[in-house]
């Protein structure tokens, strides 16, 4: 996206034929929010379902102990690595697309999503949710040069992807 678009925070109509994806509003970051704590909490209680009732109320208690302290907070080390993750990509989607297409589905959203250049949807996903790829560097002996301090990557070594520095909420 253009810096003149993301400035008027005008939609991207290019990574997905005949609909808008929309930059977040205030209302998609807590709505993201919620799904990234509710992924959490959907993740613990399928992992300790076949633990002893003790056992499992335990890690259920301490997992509601966990979220008392919003870990999923936008711009939040959690938050980052959820929504870099392939398992937020289309809720994500879904966010963004709703804003012009309030009728789609989370279903429709994730099907678009799997249609055509996964990639590049995903990328213009993640743009406008603040994420920009990281620059790779071109090889191994220009990486063990001493580097300035850099935004740490949240999407794992091999995704390429870094939180963008500075962001803010959205208007």
């Amino acid at each position: 996206m253009s810096d003149l678009k993301e400035l008027v925070g005008l939609g991207d109509a290019s990574a997905f034929p005949g609909h808008v994806l929309s930059p977040p509003r205030l209302i998609e970051f807590a709505e993201a929010e919620e799904e990234a704590a509710a992924q959490y909490l959907r993740g613990i209680a399928k992992s300790a379902a076949a633990l002893p009732a003790a056992v499992r109320d335990a890690i259920h208690q301490r997992a509601v102990d966990n979220l008392r302290s919003h870990p999923f907070s936008y711009g939040s080390l959690a938050f980052d690595q959820w929504a870099l993750s392939m398992s937020a990509a289309p809720f994500l989607a879904w966010l963004l697309l709703r804003i012009k297409h309030p009728k789609l589905t989370l279903p429709e959203a994730s099907q678009f999503l799997c249609e055509g250049e996964y990639s590049a949807k995903v990328g213009a996903i993640w743009s406008l949710w603040g994420y920009k790829p990281a620059k790779k560097s071109a090889s191994p002996a220009a990486s063990a040069a001493p580097a300035e301090k850099a935004v740490p990557s949240t999407g794992g070594e091999s995704s390429g992807v870094s939180p963008t520095a500075g962001r803010g909420a959205a208007d």
